[in-house]
């Protein structure tokens, strides 16, 4: 059985977490979430812009060869081990997951469509849509508040990071997607609406596979 394969992208603060989540409860084991935000090179080998910050908004801020490798390995039915990102947290003990092959595979993150490799393992790709204003508000709370990144830093980020990347390596990919989810309320008719358009367009071995979902 070859799985089907869906990349799912956005700006950051869009909701892309939010519905990974959402499908992974729906679908359970049948699909296995490959997030692109464990891939990110380390400190010393970011860009630090004109003002000394690391930026990570950039494409060069992951590894993409080990990401598109491990890819190629969950398509054949191959686990792979990961090392989990710590965001603004380097001191923390090192953890790692195994991620598990699955009929659906959902990949995850602001720059799967961005490399060519990467894009070229995709077989449905989603553009997740939201007012930018909301993205900003999301953004700064899950900063400060998760992550622990200072407010102002946070703010730096979005202005001279976040938003040129978003419009330079993320949004024209937008209108190539197959499917375009304004998330602007509840999730659950979206999460029926991709389940369905996999029952539509993945092989049959993968359907059989997912049964009565």
């Amino acid at each position: 059985m070859i799985p089907f394969v869906i990349g799912m992208t956005g700006l950051s603060g869009s909701g892309k977490s939010h519905y990974v989540r959402a499908l992974k409860d729906r679908m359970g084991d049948q699909v296995s979430i490959v997030g692109f935000d464990d891939y990110y090179r380390p400190l010393e080998d970011q860009h630090i812009d004109a003002f000394g910050e690391a930026n990570y908004d950039l494409p060069t801020a992951l590894y993409h060869e080990r990401f598109y490798e491990d890819l190629r390995q969950l398509i054949a039915y191959r686990p792979v081990l990961i090392k989990k990102y710590q965001f603004e947290n380097y001191d923390a003990p090192e953890q790692t997951e195994i991620i598990s092959p699955a009929p659906v595979l959902l990949v995850e993150g602001l720059f799967v469509l961005e490399f060519e490799q990467v894009d070229s393992l995709l077989d449905y790709r989603v553009f997740i849509d939201c007012d930018t204003q909301l993205c900003f508000d999301r953004r700064i709370k899950r900063d400060v508040k998760f992550r622990g990144i200072p407010h102002k830093r946070s703010l730096h980020q979005w202005e001279h990071h976040v938003m040129p990347a978003y419009e330079k390596f993320i949004e024209p990919h937008r209108e190539r997607c197959d499917l375009i989810i304004q998330n602007d309320g509840p999730v659950h008719e979206d999460v029926e609406y991709i389940i369905d358009r996999i029952l539509n367009h993945a092989h049959p071995s993968v359907v059989e596979a997912l049964g009565n979902i």
